[in-house]
């Protein structure tokens, strides 16, 4: 083992001196057990009580903390630790002058993480808004750079979606009023209204399917949070409003928001229940088993044979809106809503409508 290289990579080695060092700072005593025992996790309890001996890493774990006291002495001298107890469960704790002994070697980890984060943030230029990138790498290397290995084909992450939309150049200026709280005049033109101005307080961004959405308090309007802003109607650059305070949402509002919805929207009379969805073809059910709906999702029942047919199902507690709709109607036939009977109707209802565009209105002409 490297100690220049103890706290480098995922190793036994990395994880232990980790977790020694916090040891160390904190002037606590410890044992291998109580190392291995936060290393491992209570899950892991039945093995430790076997014996830390029989510990995958027990190893790992001797040679770890042995390699951090020979560093210790060659820096601070003899008698940085005390010891108490048997072999079997030898107690050390570290009493040296120096707070923090083996702070160079840990922070040659940190510097090396910010390193790789840094390349990191480089390869994955295509991922982010080009806004962003003009705003906070302007005037750096990085975003030459950047422009450069895109330029010779050398970026190596993107996304599937077009982002160059109507006013996403104002998304920094937006995160910048969120993060400094600062209440915005904003023109904006919801469809099929008039243009309002609003007095608005930003809390939070949220993108859905290559759409950004501004959330917050708008001042006489409905919600009181959570009124929702479209950045493509936004009409002009928002305006800074000074000297106004600023209405914060409740702690964990936005988390609990959008906990039970996919995407942004509610509808007036919304649902929100265990839904019920019967997928009858083994390809849909798999494809939705590895990529759900929604993280509140479960299989219900396995893909099989039935009595009343072939098919697997889920659960899935969710608020039924547009976004969930279109998710369903996107797997065709594949998906069936099977209860609760008020978000059954509601699918009924609009797979009713765009049965009528194309077989009841008989909409085709001769001039197609």
């Amino acid at each position: 083992m490297n100690i220049d290289n103890l706290f480098f990579g995922e190793n036994y080695h990395s994880s232990f001196a980790l977790l020694i060092d916090k040891r160390i700072r904190n002037r606590e005593w410890f044992t291998y057990t109580d190392i291995m025992a936060e290393y491992l996790g209570p899950k892991y309890e039945n093995e430790l009580a076997r014996g830390i001996s029989n510990c995958k890493g027990y190893r790992e774990l001797l040679k770890t903390f042995l390699e951090i006291k020979k560093v210790i002495k060659k820096k601070h001298g003899i008698g940085c630790f005390e010891e108490s107890g048997t072999n079997r469960d030898k107690h050390f704790l570290y009493v040296g002058t120096d707070d923090d002994p083996i702070a160079d070697m840990r922070n040659a980890k940190v510097v090396n993480n910010l390193k790789k984060y840094w390349k990191f943030c480089q390869d994955s230029a295509g991922f982010f808004p080009q806004s962003w990138l003009d705003y906070y790498f302007q005037d750096c290397k990085d975003l030459l750079e950047i422009k450069e290995k895109k330029k010779k084909g050398e970026q190596v992450i993107s996304v599937s979606i077009d982002r160059i939309h109507k006013n996403i150049e104002y998304l920094p200026f937006l995160y910048e009023s969120i993060v400094n709280k600062i209440v915005l005049e904003i023109d904006y033109k919801p469809y099929d209204e008039e243009q309002v101005t609003l007095l608005f307080h930003p809390h939070y961004l949220k993108e859905y399917n290559g759409r950004w959405h501004l959330f917050g308090h708008a001042e006489g309007h409905e919600p009181e949070n959570g009124y929702d802003l479209a950045l493509d109607r936004i009409q002009s650059r928002p305006r800074e409003k000074d000297k106004m305070v600023f209405e914060m949402a409740p702690a964990m509002y936005y988390e609990h928001y959008f906990e039970d919805m996919v995407g942004v929207s509610h509808l007036d009379n919304r649902i929100i229940d265990d839904i019920v969805i019967r997928a009858h073809s083994s390809y849909i059910f798999n494809l939705l088993k590895t990529k759900p709906l929604h993280r509140h999702q479960d299989v219900k029942k396995e893909f099989g044979e039935y009595e009343d047919g072939v098919y697997g199902e889920f659960i899935v507690h969710v608020e039924v809106n547009n976004e969930f709709i279109g998710r369903i109607l996107q797997m065709g036939a594949g998906l069936e809503i099977m209860a609760p009977r008020e978000a059954r109707d509601l699918l009924s209802e609009r797979v009713r409508e765009l049965a009528d565009l194309y077989y009841t209105k008989k909409r085709i002409s001769s001039n197609y």
